[in-house]
């Protein structure tokens, strides 16, 4: 029959096709958000985080009794700054990368303990011994820091694990649930002798028997491939990633509790996720945003998980520093996961 058309209208054809897939495009909101508005919300964040204007300085760490001393020899400066910070806090920085090394003052000169292997400890050492020719305290005596700062397979891998469980937990749970829902089995279910409680159990158990095989395998690959080890207690990391699930696991319910279509599923799945992705420290540290916006950044929930297996892994943090971090997860998995299950709709 398309022989039959003649070549004008073969091509007034071909325009309304074309311009019904073209409406059809601009008709829905998810795709306009993925083709338009996430890669203008991502350019914004990146550049927030690195294009704001910081301060570059090397940060030493100094004893309180050597403090005043110290700060006559190497005066706070453009380029020197120096933190007074004793025992597992000073051990903590240098761990967190938050101090390139340690600094004190001795009979025989200056004595620095720093990474001499690392960029930031070979300028360090450079910038305290010329601060040191300035003062004619030319002995500058160098030696390996009590610990060592993280790489980004340190700081990364942590993020990465804390990704997968709000990943793993809003889109296996809350996505889940709407999913059963739009087939009408939520409806099903309801109608058997099951509780819904069990219903909804059954769904949070199933992603719960998945996601330490998940993260098993990533924090394997990168102790592998990169050498990333545990400074902290195992018992404190799996309580951070519990307590994470709780978190998004209400989270996940909340989003599931009023869904009625597949293109607001993915909407309210996106719109949870997202913006956590972006701005929760998983890749880079939340503290480049700029200083207003950290106080709202500080309390989501995956920067609260991301900083607490961090601070488990890398800094060997014990209950007394994550308790608060864990306590505001399960008060977010408590208030997000009983509203859903207050709004929530079977049908």
């Amino acid at each position: 029959m398309s022989q039959a058309f003649s070549p004008k209208m073969r091509l007034r054809a071909l325009l309304l096709l074309t311009k019904a897939h073209m409406l059809e495009f601009f008709r829905e909101p998810g795709i306009l958000f993925w083709a338009f508005g996430f890669p203008i919300l991502l350019s914004w964040a990146l550049g927030m985080a690195f294009l704001s204007p910081h301060t570059a300085k090397t940060t030493l760490i100094v004893k309180s009794s050597d403090s005043v001393a110290m700060r006559i020899v190497l005066p706070d400066s453009a380029s020197i700054a120096l933190v007074v910070l004793e025992g597992d806090e000073a051990l903590r920085a240098l761990r967190r990368g938050e101090a390139t090394g340690i600094v004190s003052l001795g009979s025989d000169g200056i004595h620095l303990q720093v990474d001499t292997t690392s960029q930031e400890g070979t300028l360090a050492r450079l910038l305290v011994e010329r601060a040191a020719a300035r003062g004619l305290l030319e002995t500058v005596r160098v030696r390996k820091p009590p610990a060592r700062a993280g790489t980004y397979a340190d700081f990364l891998l942590p993020g990465m694990l804390g990704l997968g469980l709000m990943n793993g937990c809003i889109w296996g749970i809350g996505f889940a649930l709407m999913d059963l829902r739009l087939r009408k089995l939520l409806r099903l279910f309801a109608s058997t002798p099951l509780s819904r409680l069990d219903i909804l159990l059954s769904v949070v158990l199933a992603r719960g028997m998945i996601l330490p095989l998940e993260n098993s395998c990533l924090w394997g690959f990168g102790a592998l491939l990169f050498g990333v080890t545990m400074h902290g207690n195992w018992i404190w990391f799996i309580a951070c990633a519990l307590a994470g699930c709780v978190a998004f696991a209400g989270l996940g319910i909340l989003g599931a509790s009023r869904v009625g279509h597949m293109q607001a599923a993915y909407g309210i799945v996106n719109a949870l996720t997202i913006p956590m992705t972006i701005l929760s420290g998983v890749f880079f540290s939340w503290t480049r945003f700029p200083h207003w916006l950290q106080p709202v950044v500080k309390f989501l929930p995956l920067t609260l998980v991301c900083d607490s297996l961090r601070a488990v892994s890398s800094e060997g943090a014990g209950l007394v520093q994550i308790a608060p971090k864990l306590l505001a997860l399960l008060a977010w998995g408590f208030l997000t996961g009983s509203v859903g299950l207050k709004l929530f709709r079977w049908r």
